[in-house]
């Protein structure tokens, strides 16, 4: 907080002793602290999302058992969980078994952590808010889909009635029209795309999964957040597919069969390697990874990405 103190001496200009006392950088104390806070807490659902990613395919309840090794099952220590700095000071492995922690478990807090600060400092705190749980449904979902190929479909038509309302009754700079239409045109531009690959060479080329994913972008985002999240995703998965080709694709998913959770949820089948009418893009480049991320680069930096684009 900043304070002042003002102290007249007489009513002449010259005989005038101001003393002006502002509180040391309190201000900016105040917010470095907020923003500590935000990256501990971003850190903790980061956290939160890996545990999402992992357990909700496999059926696993969100809340028990507590956390556990994924190799040896056994239940972690409760300073084993400690976002961030657990992962360091075991050097990535699990305490009781010693075999190798994920290091997206890390990125996924180190991630959300830093957006998390990022957010509180650049944007009102319910806007920030909203906007982190938007950042956090996306990382849960570029997991689920890079490791399984399809799309959890409670996170995106959960998200599309999430978006309309944030956008409508929260997020005054995006609004309900903007919402509505950016639904309309992020879901409907990809549907129609896939249903003319799918004309054209009688394979699925774009999953629903997809499709929804755009759809809950747009309500979020607004138009012009769908359409950036449709260019700029199909630019970086472009590249993405040529390096996952020339490395030779993308692990195949954990399991050889996909959980009845995952195939109830999106309507998807059995995994099956050999399967010839499976397009390469769905198998070994899932597409929802690169669209998550495009469209949190614009839930990050919206307002320099519409003064950049506008100013031109």
């Amino acid at each position: 907080m900043v304070s002042t103190i003002w102290k007249k001496r007489d009513s002449t200009c010259s005989g005038i002793d101001i003393k002006f006392i502002v509180m040391g950088g309190g201000m900016m104390i105040d917010r470095g602290a907020g923003a500590l806070l935000a990256l501990i807490f971003g850190a903790c659902l980061g956290s939160f999302a890996g545990v999402v990613a992992y357990r909700l395919p496999r059926e696993i309840s969100l809340v028990a058992p507590r956390s556990f090794c994924p190799h040896c099952k056994r239940p972690l220590a409760l300073w084993s969980n400690v976002p961030l700095v657990s992962y360091v000071l075991l050097r990535g492995r699990c305490a009781s078994c010693r075999a190798p922690i994920g290091f997206r478990y890390f990125l996924a807090e180190l991630v959300l952590g830093t957006a998390a600060a990022y957010l509180y400092l650049h944007f009102p705190l319910v806007d920030a808010a909203l906007r982190l749980a938007f950042c956090t449904a996306l990382l849960v979902i570029a997991f689920i889909d890079y490791d399984w190929r399809v799309i959890h479909n409670a996170i995106t038509l959960g998200g599309i009635v999430g978006g309309l309302l944030a956008a409508s009754l929260l997020m005054p700079e995006i609004g309900w029209r903007s919402s509505l239409a950016g639904l309309l045109a992020g879901a409907g531009f990809l549907f129609l795309t896939g249903a003319l690959y799918a004309i054209l060479r009688g394979a699925e080329g774009v999953g629903l999964g997809d499709v929804y994913l755009l759809g809950m972008v747009g309500a979020f985002l607004g138009l012009a957040g769908a359409i950036f999240t449709i260019f700029f995703g199909s630019i970086i998965g472009a590249v993405g597919g040529l390096a996952f080709a020339l490395s030779g694709g993308a692990p195949p998913p954990p399991e050889a069969e996909i959980p009845a959770a995952i195939a109830a949820v999106t309507g998807a089948g059995t995994h099956d390697a050999s399967a010839e009418d499976v397009s390469l893009l769905r198998t070994a480049v899932p597409f929802g990874p690169f669209l998550a991320f495009a469209a949190a680069v614009f839930a990050l930096f919206q307002p320099q990405l519409l003064s950049w684009y506008f100013a031109r």
